[in-house]
């Protein structure tokens, strides 16, 4: 009886409940990070799923008689031959620069990495401003050499598509070729095969994983990102630009945007699958610490040639794209009244637009950081069944096509008790959850490096989880932080696939800005916006290279 009174006061009941939550601080969290994953990627996904197959009377399959019926069937189609257009493309100069950057002459290597990243500040729909100042009915090519080929359809979102992805390609390839150890290519040429044969047999072969890794990243980013495709396509139909006609046009058909999302999603998930059938089971590790340097081997005619004229060309691109996007942004019209102005850069609205997805992105990135941190440490730290899971769902949201996730938010928070739609907070909460993965693989790197027994020595001396974390754990990890927030905010300024579906008509965001008025024929004021993002964007990225020489972490290496 005295036990039972002693265990009904307050003081005993408080501490006990003390007592748990300090030992259960990082189960629950964890569960507080379930709760949010499925209330922000899990349920937006669903909703879109679910309007494919319920209509106002109930559950139908009609809205898929008629994706086959109508011209959408079509557009699916071609979205699939886009997908893999681009995708053959990106990797093979992927890697032809990638090769040259590592194995490459020494005096090309830092000027074709410099030029081939050069997109990532820059948002993808770039390209497709360049090509129409180039290459449109009034462009400078199609002029000087009159020209009758049209830049609009499946040639002009392939150059596009290719351009701005390009660099995802390369860089997910450098890195595992900068990692390769020399001495199995130097032993295979002492054996006397030919450069060739080394390429075929041994370091083509050892890049698997990273070539199925790059695929499976620019070939979901490629059908996906409707910027390009929906200012070039022209009447030829794709699945992204098409969901946003449906749902922004005159139809406002909502149950044909969910089946088209359906069959968005559907070849992204297929090649997933395939890439993680193909890795699983099989051994790629060549290296157990840092590859020795060697010298550069002499590389034939054959292999050096063919390697530096794509190179070349790709760069070329890239540079020549940047160089008439600034000159569009300085003159009148450019291809017909090329006289120099100031008016674009100085137009308010581009102003207006720029300060709102500076708050965007900054919120995003505070709070992106916040998250990343958290996950990584209920990853590494917790003590639960699912933390692989847990990780694995929040890279989806990393993965999933754009278009879909800013659908899915446009129907799951457009009613009570979460009505988001028409404010910044579902703009800001669309981009951490997308984003947030990044800045949650740069915490998981530091806290693999952060042995356990200095949480534990805090623990033991009296200090709670939270305290622990705090005081230990958050200073250690505040690098990675900082980078989640440099990434998240850096590509929510130039994110639109998923956005455009968000922003109310008052306050877009500069994304959505640019690709409106180029879509309405301003280009000179598309192209100033653009300049003065790539300016902001271009001053994140050179932060994120500082502090990556500070902190271990790197743009082109995990830890």
């Amino acid at each position: 009886m005295a036990e039972a009174r002693a265990l009904n006061q307050p003081g005993l009941l408080w501490q006990n409940r003390k007592g748990f939550l300090s030992a259960h601080t990082v189960d629950i969290t964890g569960g507080l990070l379930f709760l949010l994953l499925a209330i922000f990627i899990v349920w937006p996904v669903i909703t879109v799923l679910v309007k494919g197959v319920f209509g106002p009377e109930g559950f139908t399959l009609e809205f898929f008689r008629e994706f086959f019926t109508a011209y959408y069937y079509q557009s699916f189609l071609n979205t699939l031959l886009l997908g893999v257009l681009t995708t053959s493309v990106c990797i093979t100069a992927g890697f032809c620069i990638a090769y040259m950057t590592t194995r490459g002459p020494r005096f090309l290597r830092i000027p074709l990495k410099g030029i081939t990243l050069l997109p990532l500040i820059a948002p993808p729909y770039i390209f497709a401003l360049s090509l129409i100042m180039l290459l449109g009915r009034s462009g400078f090519i199609t002029k000087a050499f009159n020209l009758g080929w049209d830049i609009f359809g499946f040639p002009g979102c392939v150059i596009a598509q290719t351009l701005a992805f390009l660099p995802l390609a390369y860089l997910i390839i450098e890195n595992t070729l900068s990692s390769l150890d020399p001495s199995l290519e130097d032993s295979a040429a002492n054996l006397g095969a030919s450069e060739g044969k080394i390429l075929r047999s041994v370091t083509i072969p050892l890049l698997t994983p990273s070539f199925l890794k790059a695929i499976l990243i620019v070939y979901v980013m490629a059908v996906a990102e409707f910027g390009n495709v929906a200012i070039l396509c022209g009447r030829t139909p794709f699945l992204a630009p098409d969901i946003y006609t449906i749902v922004t046009g005159v139809e406002h058909d909502f149950n044909m945007a969910g089946v088209l999302s359906m069959f968005l999603v559907l070849p992204c998930v297929i090649i997933f699958m395939i890439q993680d059938y193909l890795i699983r089971g099989k051994g790629y590790v060549t290296v157990s610490g840092k590859p020795i340097s060697a010298e550069p081997r002499h590389m034939t005619p054959h292999i050096l040639i063919p390697m530096i004229v794509i190179s070349f060309i790709a760069c070329g691109l890239i540079l020549l794209s940047f160089g008439v996007v600034g000159v569009g942004a300085f003159t009148k019209l450019v291809g017909i009244d090329n006289t120099f102005t100031l008016s674009h850069i100085l137009d308010w609205r581009a102003n207006e637009a720029l300060i709102n997805s500076l708050k965007v992105s900054l919120l995003a990135g505070l709070f992106g950081a916040l998250l990343g941190v958290l996950i990584a440490y209920v990853v590494i730290r917790g003590k639960f069944r699912g933390r692989s899971a847990l990780e694995g769902l929040y890279l989806a949201g990393f993965t999933l096509p754009g278009t879909v996730l800013g659908l899915g938010y446009l129907f799951a928070f457009n009613n009570p008790p979460l009505l988001l739609t028409g404010t910044m907070i579902i703009l800001v909460i669309n981009c951490l959850f997308r984003f947030a993965a990044v800045g949650m693989e740069a915490g998981i790197t530091k806290l693999q490096q952060l042995s356990i027994e200095v949480e534990e020595a805090s623990l033991n001396l009296g200090a709670s989880t939270v305290t622990t974390f705090r005081r230990i754990v958050l200073p250690i990890i505040f690098p990675a932080a900082m980078y989640g927030f440099m990434y998240v905010f850096m590509t929510t300024m130039v994110s639109l696939s998923a956005v455009v579906f968000l922003t109310s008509p008052g306050s877009p965001l500069a994304s959505v800005f640019i690709f409106q008025w180029a879509q309405y024929g301003y280009i000179g004021l598309a192209s100033a916006t653009v300049v003065k993002l790539v300016v902001i964007v271009g001053i994140c990225l050179a932060i994120i290279q500082y502090m990556s020489k500070w902190t271990g972490l790197s743009i082109t290496r995990r830890g």
